[in-house]
């Protein structure tokens, strides 16, 4: 590929979350599909709504590749005791990545502190698990403003990763928004490029602007196996 090395492939396949089996209508032979292409490449995750998780948990044991699941999808709108529940009860049963919505509806109202309070709350929840814990913060429905006052807010509030969009809402992952937020929290907390990265180049690129993990789909592997990728 004309202007990446193999070295910049290589690091974004292992920093690559498969969501191609985040989607309404997955069924459970498209989860086990995604977990043996995750484990094919070495990429680092593979995520599914809760109602699969034993599928991921049994799939993926003892492969390196981490359970991730969904916390207050898709618009962070539930209660902080049901994004409490939702979490502790993935955990428990083996998730090890956890993605969870901020609440985006009190975040547009000005509402920062509710905003900040759901996220430590959960967070405490999943502190003794020592999994890794992002905040999604839907770039396509903020302004560049709202998108570093929210950046901050969960630099602040102490989550491991800040991540752009869910992918069910509007807007996608931009090399502007990644390097806004990059500009804004520095290297305080990692950040996750996720909605609309099409390709491995858009994942080099957003990589190249600061993202640490990247969401892809069924497009990488494709691209993958074209050209003769070995993990």
């Amino acid at each position: 590929m004309y202007g990446i090395t193999d070295l910049e492939i290589r690091r974004l396949v292992s920093a690559v979350d498969y969501s191609e089996a985040l989607t309404i209508t997955a069924t459970e032979e498209d989860v086990r599909a995604a977990c043996q292409a995750a484990k094919r490449y070495g990429l680092r995750a593979v995520v599914a709504f809760p109602q699969y998780l034993g599928i991921l948990v049994d799939e993926l044991k003892g492969s390196g590749v981490r359970a991730q699941i969904p916390v207050g999808f898709p618009c962070g709108g539930v209660t902080t005791r049901i994004k409490c529940l939702e979490a502790e009860e993935g955990l428990k049963r083996g998730a090890t990545d956890l993605d969870m919505v901020m609440n985006l509806s009190a975040f547009k109202g000005g509402d920062y502190g509710r905003v900040s309070k759901d996220i430590t709350q959960v967070m405490a929840v999943a502190k003794p698990f020592k999994v890794p814990f992002k905040v999604i913060i839907e770039i396509g429905v903020l302004t560049d403003l709202e998108k570093a006052t929210a950046a901050k807010l969960v630099a602040d509030s102490g989550a491991d990763f800040i991540k752009t969009c869910t992918g069910f809402g509007p807007g996608r992952a931009t090399v502007h928004d990644v390097a806004l937020i990059k500009e804004t929290v520095g290297d305080r907390i990692g950040i996750k490029a996720s909605g609309g990265v099409a390709s491995i180049e858009d994942g080099v690129a957003v990589m190249r602007a600061g993202a640490s993990v990247v969401a892809l789909r069924k497009v990488l592997i494709s691209q993958l196996e074209n050209l003769g990728w070995v993990a």
